[in-house]
């Protein structure tokens, strides 16, 4: 089972701190100037920033029961570790073909009871990547309504 921790801030806010202490001091005693030591430490910020974006949004699928991992179950879930393993030969090649990869029965069966609305829906968001809104657009409904539909969806997958 993988789960991937979240961005804790004020640790990597720290190690951000730290790091950049050293290097302005090394970058003087190279002899940059000041303007140059701020603009790479403008763009490391900005880097750090979009980090920690990703990080909080972005959460490995975990393998195994629904039941046992929460609410990171669902949170913005990439469908990595289905996606990486899929093998050519053993795959249904269609619209919902990532269904097959799924090693948990009962997931693949509360799965494939939902209808192809809602696997769509879970499709375009887990295996093609798109955000809320960008579904909200594509299926020419409010952004409320996708999420709402998620946490429904969210709901049946956790009944036992």
């Amino acid at each position: 089972m993988e789960v991937t921790m979240g961005f804790n801030y004020g640790r990597e806010k720290r190690a951000f701190d730290e790091k950049w202490a050293r290097l302005e001091v090394e970058y003087r005693a190279a002899g940059m100037s000041e303007k140059a030591i701020q603009d790479m430490k403008n763009y490391d910020w900005q880097w750090f920033c979009s980090e920690r974006t990703y990080r909080n949004h972005v959460q490995t699928l975990p393998v195994g029961d629904a039941e046992s991992h929460g609410d990171v179950f669902f949170k913005q879930a990439r469908l990595e570790s289905i996606t990486s393993q899929w093998d050519a030969g053993d795959v249904d090649h269609s619209r919902f073909g990532w269904l097959s990869a799924l090693e948990d029965e009962k997931l693949y069966n509360k799965l494939r009871a939902l209808s192809d609305k809602d696997l769509e829906l879970l499709t375009l968001l887990c295996v093609d990547g798109f955000q809320q809104a960008d579904i909200a657009r594509r299926m020419n409904c409010s952004r409320n309504a996708v999420h709402k539909r998620l946490k429904k969806i969210k709901k049946i997958l956790k009944k036992g």
